[in-house]
């Protein structure tokens, strides 16, 4: 991971002493949802910053690094649940401004878990439990796909979904934590041993 997030700025650098390069801090609300978790989205946070690289007037590839909180929720029966997975992301963006500010947006993201968490609850009774390194995939590959506004005065509006490409389960090492836990609601069967991240992202930010 380490070495991508240094190529990945050695690759801003080069460019920037090339072209027109823009710095742009942002942050955003994710609404996070798991595939085949039958759950619900849930909210949480993304935050960070980009490097836009202009290669043209109307064309610019933007690569970011972003911390996400990501997962799922889900209640039935007065038993919630939920999962708690953040990434640190990297897109690389590739930008089109289509009319004055407005842009369209797409590219391919790479996503490293950093820490995963799970809560149940039913009747009073709650378990929370952090001992999940092991039971999602600490690597994730996702398409972004958006569209944003760029204001005049530097402020930055953008709406996109992270499309997850990639399973993100460990069926065996998640079905034998949720035994060992005893999550109210939750067995073993309850999973196939695959699902994908979707994530709705709106941000706001700033374009120096």
């Amino acid at each position: 991971m380490k070495k991508i997030a240094l190529l990945l700025l050695l690759f801003v650098a080069f460019q920037a002493s090339a072209q027109e390069f823009h710095f742009i801090p942002k942050i955003g609300l994710n609404f996070a949802n798991m595939t085949n978790s039958g759950g619900s989205m849930k909210p949480g946070l993304n935050i960070g910053a980009s490097g836009e690289v202009m290669m043209t007037n109307n064309f610019a590839i933007e690569p970011g690094i972003f911390y996400s909180m990501q997962g799922t929720k889900g209640k039935e029966s007065g038993v919630s649940v939920k999962f708690k997975n953040d990434y640190l992301n990297i897109p690389v963006l590739f930008k089109g401004y289509v009319y004055e500010g407005f842009n369209l947006f797409a590219g391919p993201q790479l996503g490293f878990k950093v820490s995963s968490k799970l809560k149940g609850s039913e009747s009073g009774t709650s378990v929370s439990t952090d001992a999940l390194s092991d039971c999602f995939k600490t690597f994730d590959f996702a398409l972004v796909i958006g569209a944003g506004y760029q204001s005049p005065m530097g402020v930055m509006f953008s709406l996109n979904y992270n499309i997850g490409l990639t399973n993100t389960i460990d069926k065996d090492n998640l079905a034998a934590a949720i035994r060992n836990v005893g999550v109210p609601g939750i067995s073993a069967s309850d999973l196939d041993g695959k699902s994908r991240n979707g994530v709705l992202q709106f941000n706001i930010g700033w374009r120096f």
